[in-house]
């Protein structure tokens, strides 16, 4: 339900990490005790790299100075440089509690420092491990997003079909990479087959109902859509930290759904078309087995699935395949959202039937069926939409690449329809899962296959 983060050579444009949430989620479940399996051991670096003065990098200097410092953080400077929409989700005592947390590893040395749009990565490097910080800032110069993870891996580029294949079945996790003619032929497939978890990449059913919606008369793109608890959700996205009563038109919810998987913006539309909608869209759309996926939840459902009372996940995945029951188990859920520090102890929750589901076909139908409403009058708006976050770089010959991403705790997905001149438009599918997120390491290891995968097919 979040979108990953961008692999380090990837300006940061679309990187936005949004919401208190995932400072809470990623921070404590990573940097627990410095001793996450995806830190790199390393010595103490002798060198550091120059932090500027821009906005950004003013406040990524202050955080470099709290997680150096002998005293915990005083409450009222996180309080005067934090957004206090982010406050609202996180209280800076539990951002202190965090900051406390890295100062155990300290000395922290910044060896790299990349910037873009308000944004900045900075790998900072102690005796005892290696973390990117990535954090953002608002118009106003106020720490808006924070996140602490671990770096990309190392990782050779696969240059072969067959070097792709033993890295995918290699992994320490369950894989699928797919490459599908959106013809229908299957190009290439690896890993593990079947219906997979693919946290926001279900938005794309979401965003073919409201292309259906427009296209019957019942919604345009420019009709308001009202912000309030009804549709308030966790991060990722913007739209949750908006007033009650603050409206957003269909098209701007539609672009922030896809460009930065905004929560919010996906349980508004959902509103605005009905779930059953969304349910009838997905099989139009392509899917073999929509039961999966019915009764089809929001985002704020998922979340009070995933952390919220523990019955009630074991109910809905009893359920699976009974709708009715299922419907009853949504009918349970509080209102409002559930305590965004719990993510910090989640576990994935897939294998309970706590996620959307679909296969590599699946996705590519979807892909398919969304450039076919393209071509009418009230899909006029989707390539555009479908096209402004690429997730990763592809190179120049690729002419189009609309995409979709994917994640949730244990999961990591990504798919993306390209186009290039004189060859058939393809699907590239990865779908990363397993019972231990540290498992999946970083989106540069699972999405870097997306790229070598276009790479393959472009060579001579």
């Amino acid at each position: 339900m979040t979108a990953p983060l961008r692999p380090r050579s990837v300006p940061l444009r679309l990187a936005r990490i949004a919401g208190a949430a995932t400072v809470i989620a990623l921070a404590a479940s990573a940097l627990a005790a410095c001793a996450s399996p995806n830190a790199r051991s390393t010595p103490a670096p002798t060198a550091a790299v120059e932090i500027p003065s821009s906005p950004v990098g003013a406040q990524a200097a202050w955080v470099l100075d709290e997680i150096n410092a002998d005293e915990e953080p005083h409450i009222d400077e996180i309080e005067r440089r934090f957004d206090p929409a982010t406050l609202e989700q996180l209280p800076a005592a539990d951002l202190q509690s965090v900051l406390v947390q890295l100062q155990d590893a300290a000395p922290w040395t910044p060896t790299a420092y990349e910037e873009r749009d308000r944004q900045a990565r900075v790998t900072i490097t102690s005796a005892e491990v290696t973390y990117d910080m990535t954090l953002s800032v608002t118009a106003d110069d106020l720490i808006d997003g924070l996140l602490f993870g671990p770096t990309p891996p190392e990782r050779e580029p696969a240059a072969s079909w067959e070097e792709l294949r033993e890295q995918v079945e290699s992994a320490p996790f369950d894989a699928t990479v797919q490459v599908t003619d959106v013809g229908g032929e299957t190009l290439q497939s690896f890993g593990r087959p079947g219906a997979a978890p693919i946290g926001s990449i279900f938005k794309l059913w979401v965003l073919g109902a409201v292309a259906d919606a427009v296209g019957g008369g019942s919604l345009t793109w420019d009709d308001p859509l009202v912000i309030d608890a009804g549709v308030r959700s966790l991060p990722s996205g913007e739209l949750q930290n908006l007033r009650d009563g603050a409206t957003v038109t269909v098209r701007e919810a539609a672009e922030k759904m896809i460009a930065i998987s905004d929560n919010t913006a996906t349980d508004a539309l959902i509103r605005a078309v009905g779930r059953d909608a969304v349910e009838q869209a997905m099989a139009a759309m392509g899917h073999a087995d929509p039961s999966l996926n019915t009764p089809f939840p929001t985002t704020r459902e998922l979340f009070w699935l995933l952390l919220g009372d523990a019955d009630l996940r074991t109910l809905w995945g009893g359920a699976a395949g009974d709708a009715e029951a299922r419907r009853s188990v949504l009918e349970r859920l509080p209102a409002g959202v559930p305590d965004p520090a719990a993510m910090s102890g989640a576990q994935p929750a897939w294998r309970d039937g706590v996620d959307w589901f679909a296969t590599a076909d699946d996705l590519t139908a979807a892909h398919a069926a969304l450039q076919e409403r393209a071509l009418t009058p009230a899909g006029a708006p989707l390539r555009d939409i479908l096209s402004a976050n690429p997730g990763v770089e592809f190179g120049d010959r690729w002419s189009y690449v609309a995409f979709k991403g994917g994640s949730s705790i244990g999961v990591l997905a990504g798919s993306w329809y390209l186009e290039r001149e004189g060859a058939a438009r393809v699907v590239v599918t990865v779908l990363a899962r397993s019972d231990d997120p540290a498992a999946l390491v970083h989106p540069s290891l699972v999405f870097g296959w997306a790229q070598d995968a276009a790479a393959i097919l472009d060579a001579p």
